[in-house]
């Protein structure tokens, strides 16, 4: 008998249409199994590694039916984003035209695939519905002190026109274009991942087994959790006349406590408010000052090759010896990262030690190897003796850490802190295809919430995309709108939303019986019963990105008490 695929396929596919066969069950007596691949963005066509991705899931999925569970199998699109308005530009379409018409055109691939999804709980994340349910989140988030607003210096990729948080900078590079990502200041929305560091560190130990190591490892190190000794630089007399006792000191941060005595200079960020104020008053010589800026126009990258620095004619007070430390400003200190300045010991780090060379500034040993002399060509940043260190001469440097951070707090000029290098998630997107961040700006209340019964605030259509600025606030007059709390003239917000946020919570989309859709957001019933997936499908290179900001958005929904649950993937693949 010869085999006609296209007869055999159509008349499967026809069939399994008609009886529902992927639909799950209503009955929730009955074993089950929630499996799920990671979905795709739609760019027009499937490549390989969906279909990887998509076999994997599907092979699960009809495997679990055919030993009596009820399966969960769907799929969805993470539909907004920059590609979309890149697209526009380049063929003169609408961001919404080129995306739905591409899911069209994948939904015909996965159908021609034989893939076994869910049809009845498909979504797309640019969908008005899936956006007037994450709105609402936005706002049950900006309420509860999760998400907040303020000014800082962001990370601002020149060929996207868009801020980019910390996790999508890769190697000082835009995480979708390449470009080197050079820093901005402007006003930015964080949401408080923070809050949540300790808690995401820890429950790494609840995915072990299920999840690979190296993704385990990956987010151990990007959360970054360290223990180290906060302690105030104060200025001397001479510097604080110098900057009209605007200043009397900044904070820094360290994990080698140990080598506290050994300090020979301390460096503070290009972007540092101390450095603003200077350039700001004219205290700095037009040669310093285009030094600086040059170094806060550089990437992140640029900013760790090369060290450069410039002195500022300050001195602080080392808080034990009351020695005289000059104050720099160098390329490799970041703002992000702590305080935004540093205590510098070139005999016991090694970039320390190269910025001292460079410019000639003084190195102090106080850490020996046990049995030998320090060798002053380099930094030794190894385990060793204390000596030059007063009382805590002959100490293991390690063992020293603890009694150093005793006797600053003894004297309490300083304390034990933990810190992480994991930081707050900024979600502002200067763009039109995401969804409109709901605030309104009024003269008279500040900042204020949408009501939720005014969402979805949903997206004009009539834009125009030249890939020049942000298209909602060139719009003549979405953005005009009435103050939700006093009714008077107001601008709605045109930052829209990082698209990371849309897949942060899909998975809890898809537990919404097809019955209440419209409705509600998920089911507890159904979240209940379904979560949390069986068997999640997807790439390593999720590993930071999506997979963190999912966790912490499962966190973030239990303390709200949508769910009850910590983790939401119980095996990753």
């Amino acid at each position: 008998m010869e085999y006609s695929s296209k007869k055999l396929e159509k008349q499967w596919q026809e069939y399994w249409a008609k009886n529902r066969s992927f639909e799950p069950s209503e009955d929730f007596t009955k074993k089950k199994k929630y499996i799920l691949s990671m979905f795709p963005f739609p760019s027009g066509r499937l490549h390989m590694g969906h279909v990887r991705n998509y076999t994997l899931s599907d092979a699960f999925a009809r495997y679990y039916r055919q030993q009596g569970f009820n399966v969960l199998h769907p799929i969805g699109f993470d539909s907004f984003g920059m590609p979309a308005e890149n697209a526009a530009i380049k063929n003169g379409s609408h961001p919404k035209t080129w995306t739905y018409s591409n899911i069209d055109y994948m939904k015909g691939e996965f159908k021609s695939l034989g893939f076994s999804f869910s049809k009845e709980r498909e979504l797309a994340t640019s969908d008005e519905l899936y956006t007037k349910f994450e709105q609402g989140f936005i706002i049950d988030m900006y309420e509860k002190g999760l998400l907040y607003r303020k000014k800082g210096f962001l990370n601002w990729c020149p060929s996207c026109n868009t801020v980019l948080a910390n996790e999508q900078v890769i190697d000082g590079t835009c995480w979708r274009c390449d470009t080197s990502v050079v820093k901005k200041d402007m006003n930015q929305y964080y949401f408080k991942i923070t809050h949540y560091g300790d808690e995401l560190l820890s429950d790494l130990s609840k995915l072990e087994g299920g999840w690979p190591k190296q993704v385990l490892t990956m987010q151990e190190n990007w959360i970054g959790k360290s223990n180290g000794l906060e302690f105030r630089f104060s200025f001397d007399e001479a510097s604080l006349g110098r900057l009209n006792n605007k200043f009397d000191g900044f904070d820094v941060f360290t994990t080698r406590p140990d080598t506290i005595y050994g300090v020979s200079y301390a460096a503070i960020a290009p972007e540092h408010e101390i450095v603003s104020y200077m350039i700001q008053n004219s205290l700095l010589d037009d040669s310093v000052r285009e030094q600086i800026e040059s170094m806060k126009n550089a990437s992140s990258i640029e900013r760790q090759k090369e060290k450069s620095g410039v002195a500022l004619n300050l001195h602080v007070v080392h808080p034990l010896t009351k020695k005289s430390v000059p104050v720099w400003v160098a390329n490799f200190v970041l703002m992000d990262y702590g305080s935004g300045a540093v205590m510098a010991v070139p005999a016991h780090d090694e970039r320390d030690f190269d910025f001292a060379q460079k410019y000639d500034l003084p190195i102090h040993a106080v850490i020996k190897p046990f049995n030998s002399e320090s060798d002053d060509t380099k930094a030794f940043t190894e385990i060793g003796e204390l000596f030059n260190s007063e009382s805590f001469n002959g100490l293991n440097s390690k063992d020293a850490q603890a009694k150093i951070i005793e006797h600053f707090e003894m004297l309490k000029i300083g304390t034990r802190k933990i810190n992480f290098k994991l930081k707050d998630w900024g979600v502002s997107r200067q763009r039109y295809w995401g969804a409109p961040i709901p605030f309104v700006h009024c003269d008279d209340c500040g900042l204020v919430m949408e009501k939720k019964e005014n969402l979805p605030i949903a997206l004009p259509e009539d834009i125009v995309i030249t890939g020049e600025g942000n298209p909602l606030d060139k719009h003549p007059t979405w953005k005009h709108c009435k103050c939700p709390s006093c009714g008077k003239d107001a601008l709605r917000e045109t930052d829209t939303m990082d698209t990371f946020v849309e897949s942060s919570w899909y998975f809890l989309r898809f537990c919404a019986s097809p019955k209440n859709w419209e409705d509600e957001a998920f089911s507890k019933e159904q979240i209940a019963y379904w979560m949390g997936v069986d068997h999640y499908i997807g790439g390593i290179e999720h590993a930071i990105l999506h997979l963190l900001y999912a966790r912490f958005f499962t966190k973030v929904f239990r303390d709200l008490g949508y769910i009850s649950f910590d983790e939401p993937f119980e095996r990753l693949l």
